[in-house]
């Protein structure tokens, strides 16, 4: 029982390291790591900018991975989410998730891979006219 529990948790272990992870820099400034309960928000490419803040865009994030792996479109905005407070962002604009099916296997993750993308911002301070 002991080393069935052990295997278990090897695979979820495993299971969490399945994610490839791209972090492009769009500028050499740093920003200071937000708090790991700060709130970061997903605005998806169809959706209009957060409302209508001024903001700068500081990076680009591509995470994927194979959904047999146990990867899941909500894992990749969590681990996206976890980039964006450790660059300091404040939310993530034009955010997408591309779902790629391979071969003949049945179910509805399995043999498919996952790719989240999206841009990191930071809020500006408005300037006043």
């Amino acid at each position: 029982m002991k080393r069935i529990f052990l295997t278990i948790l090897a695979v979820l272990v495993l299971a969490g390291c399945a994610t490839s992870v791209r972090y492009v820099n769009y500028t050499e400034q740093k920003f200071p790591s937000k708090d790991k309960y700060y709130l970061v928000n997903i605005y998806p490419l169809s959706q209009q900018h957060p409302l209508g803040q001024p903001y700068y865009v500081i990076g680009k994030v591509e995470i994927s991975g194979f959904a047999s792996d146990g990867v899941s479109p909500e894992s990749l905005a969590d681990q996206a989410k976890r980039i964006a407070r450790k660059r300091g962002a404040d939310a993530i604009i034009n955010a997408r998730t591309q779902i790629a099916r391979y071969g003949w296997l049945y179910g509805p993750y399995r043999d498919t891979v996952l790719r989240f993308t999206g841009e990191l911002i930071i809020f500006t301070p408005e300037v006043s006219k």
